[in-house]
């Protein structure tokens, strides 16, 4: 079972997005001493409450210099709103500057404004994303670079750097809809998974699916890895002040995303109350009651790794995330290990 912490990276009236990069990589400086595997990088645009995240690469980049095991993720990289060549050319480079630990989360986005500030026609989103992400891994098989699709076209380009990690980084994709399910089973790659927008029913049969899938077009489930986001907050005083403020933090995160739901693409975003999240699609309290909570998640949908988002919301202070992941990574990670 591996661990990584997520972050969307909202922005308060009273923060600067100089304050959210700092506290952010202090965390992952923090994960990386704590023996957590991972960090995974959103990419949100035009909307600083939501995040004020639209460039995760840069971000991974200045963490793969102050961090030594922690794997470097996006979840995720919105490949309808890159040109796939320098999607390939970036991603490499954060591979080679990392040394082979960068990881490529993507997906098609939510957020119907995201693609109208690119200019990109949300119809062709899937379109656009199944062309892409074969461009990219193409770009980073092929010496020169010769591709012919419906958005994109190039002729003999030589895409370098090429990944450290050879033939390419892990790929991962974003499942949040009935209709991308099968379509990561059938392309055969890695998937993340976000209950809080699924839910955890919906996630339980869109796995079911993708497995369905894998197995259809040929590929050993036994090799892909899902990936479960779940909200995380560990605490040894369950009604003290750090879990007021992460519960302040998740409701000013629901009131944002309730905000935002005229703005997505399928609407697939629910009306969702603390009391449902903190219940259903969080891991909430002591050690004991997290790894309970965990142990249900995972059995429930054959997780392989937990995505904790420990910084939901953006509001709780940086010494209370840090010492929510510290007993994290003493009393949790070592049950699962």
């Amino acid at each position: 079972m591996e661990f990584g912490i997520f972050y969307q990276l909202p922005c308060a009236e009273d923060q600067t997005p100089a304050e959210r990069y700092a506290d952010t990589i202090s965390q992952a400086q923090l994960a990386d001493q704590m023996g957590f595997d991972t960090v995974w990088l959103a990419e949100v645009h035009f909307n600083p409450r939501f995040s004020v995240l639209p460039a995760p690469l840069l971000l991974g980049s200045a963490i793969a210099q102050t961090t030594r095991q922690l794997k470097i993720a996006t979840a995720v990289n919105l490949m309808p709103l890159h040109h796939p060549v320098r999607l390939a050319e970036e991603f490499a480079t954060l591979d080679v500057i990392s040394h082979g630990r960068a990881i490529l989360g993507t997906g098609r986005g939510a957020m119907l404004r995201q693609y109208q500030g690119y200019g990109v026609d949300v119809e062709e989103g899937r379109e656009r994303f199944v062309e892409g992400l074969d461009m990219v891994l193409e770009a980073w098989k092929s010496d020169e670079l010769n591709y012919e699709g419906k958005y994109y076209q190039v002729s003999d380009v030589r895409v370098v750097p090429k990944p450290y990690q050879q033939p390419h980084p892990p790929v991962y994709i974003a499942s949040n809809s009935n209709d991308t399910f099968p379509l990561v089973g059938e392309l055969g790659h890695n998937i993340l998974i976000a209950p809080i927008v699924v839910s955890l029913d919906g996630a339980k049969a869109g796995l079911d699916e993708y497995r369905h899938q894998l197995k259809a077009h040929g590929h050993d489930p036994g090799t892909k890895r899902v990936n479960v986001n779940v909200l995380v907050h560990t605490t040894r005083n369950e009604g003290g002040s750090s879990t007021q403020g992460f519960e302040g933090s998740v409701r000013n995160y629901l009131s944002n995303l309730q905000v935002n739901r005229s703005r997505v693409v399928t609407g697939r975003v629910r009306d969702l109350s603390y009391e449902h999240v903190s219940t259903e699609l969080s891991a909430i309290g002591s050690p004991e009651r997290v790894i309970d909570k965990l142990e249900s998640i995972i059995e429930l949908l054959g997780a392989d790794e937990i995505m904790c988002w420990f910084a939901t919301g953006g509001l709780l202070p940086n010494e209370d995330v840090h010492a929510s992941m510290r007993l994290f990574a003493e009393e949790v990670i070592p049950h699962f290990k």
